[in-house]
């Protein structure tokens, strides 16, 4: 069935089958109901992806982003995917595992498929590369502090103010080396953790040693990492982990090596989770506003697609806060910390 057939069954013109879908406002109300009926009556679906091209709009956008297995980025794609559906827009995700070839080829497919606009978390494409999407006509966000993006449109958390609170929280404590487990894949989110840490570091006056780990994220790499510290015999008075997977991959490794914590080692996530809360000792996180920044940034990305004729022409940035959950894992004592987390 397609719509030439539709237009025989119903006895009008294609013109007017075109217009009962498009733009239903043009025909006359009997007309339309009996054409709605005819294709009803034989299962006609129309071709959306053609029909979107001739309207100018696919109504789909495209979120390219890093783990998609990550809780937090699952709350920024529940946050885009509330704002695109109340909008009546399909999303496209492409779980790129932070390679810059798998990002560049979904891009790549993203524009064949000729999406109305691309959202970006922690890209790793050139700035080049995303430059030449937005000269084609597609509207992009990035969902990342990385001024370098290409996207003029940036919406992110202020990692740097984050690691800054939890490094002071740290430091009332005492510990004289404080050690920073990174995220590989999050290299510009690893730049804010150490300008954070760096800050409240040389604010204290303190002498503070430290040492900068890289890792994959996740639990796996958290409970290796741990281990091999404590195999060694060169565990740090208190960790900070860029990810609760990681938190809680230590936190098992210690366990497992009869490690004390927080005596024997204090340990801070950069990302809470509901487990975070729950394990023994309560683990000392940062509570991300990730479902608001994925909303924020689809709000962006749908300002720039239906407002190109009126753009600024300057960059825009929007920056969420985190915030501080204070939990045992660091020495904490003092319940009213806790008592409304």
């Amino acid at each position: 069935m397609n719509i030439r057939r539709v237009a025989q069954m119903a006895g009008v013109s294609v013109a007017t089958i075109s217009r009962v879908l498009n733009h239903p406002e043009q025909v006359l109300p009997e007309t339309r109901e009996h054409v709605l009926a005819v294709m009803k009556e034989q299962n006609y679906t129309p071709n959306w992806f053609a029909r979107g091209l001739n309207l100018g709009t696919t109504k789909t956008i495209a979120l390219l982003i890093p783990d998609i297995e990550s809780e937090t980025h699952q709350k920024i794609i529940s946050g885009i995917e509330t704002v695109a559906r109340n909008k009546g827009y399909a999303v496209f995700f492409c779980n790129t595992h932070g390679d810059a070839a798998i990002e560049e080829e979904s891009l790549n497919m993203c524009e064949n498929r000729r999406v109305d606009g691309v959202a970006f978390v922690s890209s790793n494409l050139s700035e080049e590369r995303v430059l030449q999407t937005r000269e084609s006509g597609i509207p992009c966000v990035h969902v990342g502090k990385n001024r370098n993006s290409g996207c003029d449109t940036l919406c992110y958390i202020d990692f740097e103010e984050g690691a800054y609170r939890l490094t002071r929280h740290l430091l009332t404590f005492g510990y004289e080396r404080i050690d920073l487990l990174l995220d590989a894949a999050e290299r510009h989110q690893s730049a804010q953790i150490e300008a954070g840490f760096a800050n409240a570091v040389r604010e204290s006056g303190r002498a503070v040693e430290s040492r900068r780990i890289v890792e994959d994220g996740g639990v796996q790499s958290g409970y290796s990492a741990a281990q091999r510290m404590i195999q060694r015999k060169d565990l740090p008075a208190a960790l900070i982990t860029a990810g609760d997977g990681q938190a809680l991959g230590v936190l098992k490794a210690a366990q497992d090596a009869g490690v004390a914590m927080p005596q024997k080692l204090a340990l801070a996530s950069m990302t809470d989770s509901p487990v975070c809360g729950l394990v023994n000792p309560p683990v000392t996180a940062l509570e991300l506003p990730a479902s608001k920044l994925g909303m924020a940034a689809g709000r962006l990305l749908f300002d720039n697609i239906e407002n190109k004729d009126f753009e600024l022409g300057v960059p825009q940035e929007m920056v969420l806060q985190p915030k501080l959950k204070i939990r045992k894992s660091c020495g904490n004592v003092k319940y009213i910390y806790e008592l409304f987390d």
